[in-house]
């Protein structure tokens, strides 16, 4: 396949002809979806069919109302180059729709990348920036990440500083620096509703929150392009108190 020779014809579908592919080789959608495929089984109208020299398929099932077919021959097309790993005479399905993440033709792309491309380990930088919640005060937080892409899973490390303020008696404000070495985990990457975990441990503490030993677990969900909701637990005082914590977090 170092060649490959697409063709694509539009059509319309029948609920017959959905009731015959819906259960072959489509991603496993959400039940929401399911749902909504049984409830509305003509909803879509047209077809693409792109045909590769090896005898396979991706058949992409749509409603014109939601994409265009140029729009949508221009993404599939430029995924299937890189998919030198298409089994023989093997027919991939796709049901899109806007509405679900695992129906946006986004996710399709990734979607034909991550099972047929030949996958290399890529790695991310980036400068996480936040604000979190956490001991009854606001915390702004900065740092330094790194993640490898293992495919179907990232994961990496980073270094944030959890700052906190007080006030000098005397006039002004103290910075209190908390640096955090993480050890995070991203689940799904190659889809648009990234999560993250992370576990961390206080270097040095300094502030009227963080005593001793102290150690954080948190949850973050992607909501949005580089918006993470941010929600975890602070063990600290050499584990003794457990402190709440939410917030916001950006790359």
């Amino acid at each position: 396949m170092k060649k490959l020779l697409i063709l694509a014809l539009v059509c319309g579908t029948t609920q017959l002809a959905y009731a015959q592919i819906i259960e072959d080789n489509t991603p496993r959608y959400i039940n929401s979806f399911k749902r909504f495929i049984e409830s509305n089984p003509l909803y879509f109208s047209d077809t693409l069919e792109f045909i590769l020299p090896n005898a396979s398929a991706v058949m992409v099932y749509f409603n014109p109302d939601d994409y265009h077919s140029e729009e949508i021959e221009e993404k599939i097309a430029a995924s299937l180059k890189y998919a030198v790993n298409f089994p023989e005479q093997e027919v991939r399905n796709y049901y899109l729709h806007p509405s679900f993440w695992e129906s946006q033709l986004d996710f399709v792309r990734n979607d034909i990348k991550k099972k047929y491309a030949v996958h290399r380990v890529g790695y991310t930088l980036g400068i996480p920036v936040g604000l979190d919640f956490v001991g009854g005060r606001f915390a702004p937080e900065m740092g330094f990440r790194i993640m490898a892409d293992l495919k179907t899973f990232g994961f990496g490390a980073s270094v944030t500083n959890t700052s906190f303020f007080t006030e000098k008696t005397a006039g002004g404000v103290i910075v209190h620096h908390n640096p955090f070495m993480n050890l995070e985990f991203d689940l799904n990457p190659y889809k648009r509703a990234t999560s993250t975990i992370q576990a961390g441990y206080l270097l040095q503490s300094s502030g009227p929150i963080f005593l001793g030993d102290t150690f954080r677990i948190a949850y973050r969900s992607h909501v949005r392009g580089n918006i993470q909701l941010n929600a975890g637990l602070i063990f600290t005082n050499n584990v003794s108190t457990v402190l709440p914590m939410v917030g916001i977090r950006f790359f």
